[in-house]
């Protein structure tokens, strides 16, 4: 098993921080200009953002690149 296959998942943190946030999907998703179907998708792992799409996602919510990478830390521990 690779370190990658423990990691939390991408759309985990994703969801975190949009609920810290207290947004909805549908907010959220309006913000990153993404569909609510979209967004859930990628919150469940059923799909992977492109990095710009998840740069759009994350600017939407006000999320920088480090407080992402700090929160996907924390739930690695």
């Amino acid at each position: 098993m690779s370190d990658f296959d423990s990691d939390p998942p991408f759309g985990a943190v994703l969801r975190r921080l949009r609920q810290e946030r207290g947004l909805t999907i549908e907010e959220a998703a309006k913000r990153g200009d993404v569909t609510a179907n979209y967004l859930g998708d990628v919150e469940r792992g059923r799909r992977n953002p492109t990095m710009k799409v998840m740069a759009r996602i994350l600017a939407g919510m006000r999320v920088s690149w480090s407080e992402f990478a700090a929160v996907l830390e924390g739930m690695e521990a």
